[in-house]
């Protein structure tokens, strides 16, 4: 390709990327807002995979969501209809959702929704399943209290808050992110500030939606018991913003990045959506518990690496001292990861500011074509997976190289 004709598209799509509104407009079962769901479709986070290929997140998360919707009464007449072709196993990239760990969504899931107000374009993820954590969408665990929570969101939360960011106009999601970044969230694994700001905007909009008091404590329970509700918001976010940017001929950003635990694969803006893959990278991190080791860790699996992708989580660690410490780091070597960051993107996002970097912005468009001639891979903050699901840690991980080369070739 015309290295000319690259530079011009690169600036195009950095400037959709960075101009990109995303708004969150509300909640809603899959299969009613994302198109292409089928009753028998099951999204999953990363490139598509052979079922038989899967990891254990992915493989039972995908037989539990057959057991949520009804379609198989066990796990064996699931897997026989999975073997049998009956079921449509597909990545949630291709239909715009996203989110960390499994990704597992079906039909009568509830889903969040973020529209991108220049482009139209809507994107989805499934919402932290509040007490019981990442649950079914995210650790793709499934067992009956699950299951009742589930329906519960969809049946009784999602409505509730549907009706108050209808009342509000939605909320921006850049905006929110922003006022984050200055108070020591790089959104990605850490957003202590941001999901108390969230819940503010929540409990002041649900004041005036016309709510009675008993839905709007039902609302505000909920939200309140949700760690790190605010992650899969950026989860929809950075897919909305990402897909904005998308389909421009010859750019070479990045436009999704995500692992299904065997490979991870990458988009490019000027490729569409086609993906390029290489093995999953492996975690470096900090594990809860001293039983767990490298060992019973999965290679990345999840699209929060979208985020990253978007300009947040890794490209922020200079706002974050506090998560950068955790892992043993200071603010000097949270700084140098941001620099180190910037080396292979196309600019910064000038709504994002780090106020302890003298002003600086957070990097943002990720060029393969920096990538390959620096050799500088994407660094990728996230959680660690068990290889038989469910979270054991927290950490990074870089890009595998190989998926740069493969774009670019």
């Amino acid at each position: 390709m015309n290295s000319t004709k690259e530079s011009t598209a690169n600036a195009e799509a950095f400037r959709r990327l960075v101009e990109s509104r995303p708004i969150l407009t509300g909640m809603a079962r899959a299969g009613e807002v994302i198109p292409g769901m089928k009753p028998n479709t099951v999204l999953h986070s990363g490139p598509e995979i052979e079922f038989a290929a899967m990891r254990g997140a992915h493989r039972q998360g995908i037989v539990g969501a057959l057991l949520f919707e009804g379609i198989a009464r066990d796990e064996k007449e699931a897997i026989g209809m999975i073997e049998a072709g009956e079921i449509d196993i597909r990545a949630a990239n291709d239909f715009n959702s996203g989110a960390p760990g499994s990704g597992i969504t079906s039909s009568s899931m509830a889903v969040l929704v973020v529209e991108e107000k220049t482009s139209g374009i809507r994107a989805f993820a499934p919402p932290i399943e509040g007490a019981q954590g990442g649950g079914l969408g995210g650790w793709g665990v499934c067992n009956p209290a699950i299951r009742e929570n589930l329906r519960k969101i969809a049946g009784t939360f999602a409505p509730l808050f549907t009706r108050v960011l209808a009342s509000c106009g939605g909320i921006d999601v850049k905006t929110l992110f922003a006022e984050g970044l200055t108070m020591g969230d790089e959104e990605h694994t850490r957003q202590v500030a941001t999901d108390a700001l969230f819940f503010t905007r929540m409990a002041a909009a649900s004041a005036a939606a016309g709510l009675t008091a008993e839905e709007r404590c039902t609302l505000l329970d909920y939200l309140g018991s949700c760690r790190r509700f605010v992650h899969h918001i950026g989860c929809a976010t950075a897919v909305a913003a990402l897909k904005s940017a998308a389909n421009v001929q010859h750019a070479t950003m990045v436009t999704a990045m995500g692992g299904n635990g065997v490979e991870f694969g990458i988009k490019l803006s000027g490729r569409g959506e086609q993906w390029f893959t290489a093995p999953s990278p492996t975690f470096t991190g900090r594990y809860f518990s001293p039983e767990y080791s490298d060992r019973d860790s999965s290679p990345w699996l999840g699209d929060s690496s979208n985020v990253e992708a978007f300009g947040l989580g890794g490209m922020a660690a200079g706002a974050a001292p506090i998560l950068i410490r955790s892992r043993g780091g200071d603010v000097a070597s949270g700084a140098a990861q941001t620099a180190e960051m910037a080396k292979i993107c196309l600019g910064e996002n000038p709504q994002f500011l780090i106020p302890m970097l003298d002003g600086r912005r957070v990097p943002c468009g990720i060029d393969a074509r920096k990538v390959l001639e620096t050799g500088i891979l994407p660094m990728m903050h996230g959680g660690i997976l068990s290889r038989e699901g469910g979270q054991i840690g927290v950490g990074y991980a870089r890009t595998p190289l190989e998926c740069f080369r493969r774009a670019l070739n």
